[in-house]
């Protein structure tokens, strides 16, 4: 678990990195930094179950703000690193947060079944 949650720190400190050309970076630099934040702690073995269990309620009531958005999504918005149309922002966003509200979740339920990371 512990590999895990640093490649997902990893990964989440990217997403944070690759924001500065969105239209509101700083709202999504932080939300992802808050994700790589809980995965480095967790990768050091400190899996925290209030501060993952309040970060998978932002993520997932923000996800839900832009759910909608996945509904007539067109597969192009998920078929390339940059951006092919404006409308691909919204969707693309929602994959991000569903992703964040996840695993934000299964380290809360780690946290909270009292397992130790190895």
């Amino acid at each position: 678990m512990r590999v895990a949650a640093g490649l997902l720190g990893a990964v989440f400190v990217l997403a944070a990195a690759v924001q500065w050309n969105d239209p509101d970076p700083v709202i999504w630099i932080l939300g992802y930094l808050l994700a790589a934040g809980l995965s480095v702690a967790a990768a050091f073995g400190r899996v925290l179950f209030l501060p993952n269990l309040i970060a998978t309620a932002i993520f997932s009531i923000w996800f839900l703000s832009l759910a909608a958005s996945l509904l007539h999504a067109d597969s192009a918005a998920f078929t390339s690193i940059q951006m092919q149309a404006p409308d691909h922002e919204k969707p693309r966003e929602a994959i991000g947060l569903a992703l964040c509200a996840g695993w934000t979740a299964a380290l809360a339920w780690q946290a909270r079944r009292g397992v130790r990371s190895r």
